[in-house]
């Protein structure tokens, strides 16, 4: 038997392009026993969407949850009456609700806060650390360098400062002195 329209069929399933129609031939098709082998490894899923389908709520499923709804609207009608008593849930189980304050909502970021202050406060202390030994060091700088040279300055006459600056002017006036 020639099965290439299901193949064509499964292969626009796979698409998402099957109308509902072509999807319940598919169900058909596979809820046949004959099924081939290179087509078996769908029957499977096939199978078990038809027992999903078949799953359904039970008819008081919405009467139990309107009561749910009902008891837990009396019990927040009950939580705001009396705060500190807790919220009773059908199963017996209570929770107590705490109310939120702003500080206690900023407390993250205050905590935050607080360890960018201490990290700027450790960093400048460091800074001014380091700053204070140069700005020491700097004034013994200076009056050393100032020291030695006032070292290598000699006094003497005018003349042997030129003579010192400039040794060529010095020839010359010997040359034509002679």
């Amino acid at each position: 038997m020639d099965y290439k329209y299901i193949e064509q069929l499964l292969e626009r399933y796979w698409e998402c392009q099957t109308t509902l129609e072509e999807e319940a031939i598919l169900r058909t098709f596979f809820r046949q026993e004959d099924v081939p082998a290179s087509l078996l490894p769908y029957r499977q899923l096939f199978l078990e969407e038809d027992a999903m389908a078949s799953e359904h709520l039970g008819k008081d499923f919405a009467d139990r949850m309107l009561q749910l709804v009902r008891q837990t609207g009396q019990t927040q009608a009950a939580e705001e009456e009396n705060p500190s008593a807790g919220l009773r849930l059908a199963e017996g189980y209570v929770c107590k609700a705490q109310r939120l304050t702003v500080m206690r909502r900023l407390r993250p970021f205050y905590r935050v806060a607080g360890l960018v202050a201490l990290l700027l406060g450790i960093g400048s202390a460091i800074q001014q650390s380091f700053t204070e030994e140069d700005e020491a060091s700097v004034p013994q700088m200076a009056e050393a360098a100032h020291i030695d040279s006032l070292q290598h300055i000699t006094i003497s006459s005018p003349v042997e400062q030129s003579a010192a600056l400039s040794p060529h002017t010095s020839d010359t006036l010997n040359a034509q002195a002679r």
